[in-house]
């Protein structure tokens, strides 16, 4: 005859491991849709910096770097150039312990890192390049080639951006929510047709 305290043990774990995979679903569910949320809120921003740029008398090609350079926070990986790795803070990160690496963050200041350095030296020589070939071969993500916006005419005095953007889904169980490896997010309000709407001010500035 089995013991019964054996058998509730049994129980109590499988019941276990069904609670922990439910928890774990709707935790990194949540983390998923919170990273999309901010997706959309990058890509919202990304129009409006770009629709003020060509509110002001700037180029396509102007509009193109500007909404690129907005849109970093979900570009993702720095492609070129490549940010080494190791050494440093990098080597103190890995090797320390957790009590001793949450002492050091709590005294960090501004945070800082080799890919944030080279971002603040190469975005004003990027936004400064005169030709289409130039761009990449001073700055470039993994995901700008997936990064895109237009224009639509909104009167003459009006300047509608909208980008676009398609974003991995990149976290566990995203396929228990959703069939595709990745979501296509627009910038903007739906019932404006995701665009972003500014005043052309270039009158003024273009005298």
């Amino acid at each position: 005859m089995p013991d019964r305290r054996s058998t509730r043990a049994g129980q109590s774990l499988i019941e276990s491991c069904f609670a922990i995979v439910v928890i774990s679903l709707i935790f990194f569910g949540l983390l998923q849709l919170s990273q999309l949320i901010a997706g959309k809120a990058v890509l919202t921003y990304a129009a409006a910096a770009g629709a003020r740029a060509k509110a002001v008398g700037f180029n396509d090609f102007m509009v193109h770097k500007v909404v690129r350079v907005a849109a970093i926070p979900t570009a993702g990986a720095l492609l070129n150039p490549a940010p080494q790795r190791g050494g440093g803070a990098a080597d103190f990160w890995r090797d320390a312990t957790p009590d001793r690496a949450f002492r050091a963050a709590l005294h960090a200041g501004t945070p800082y890192s080799p890919q944030y350095a080279i971002e603040r030296s190469r975005i004003p020589l990027f936004l400064g390049t005169r030709w289409w070939n130039e761009m990449d071969a001073v700055l470039e993500y993994e995901r700008w080639p997936d990064l895109h916006w237009n224009e639509s005419f909104a009167g003459d005095y009006l300047v509608r951006i909208r980008a676009g953007q398609n974003v991995p889904l990149v976290f566990p169980f995203a396929p228990a929510f959703y069939a595709a490896d990745r979501v296509y997010l627009r910038s903007g309000d739906p019932n404006e047709r995701h665009y972003v709407t500014r005043e052309a001010h270039a009158g003024l500035y273009l005298e």
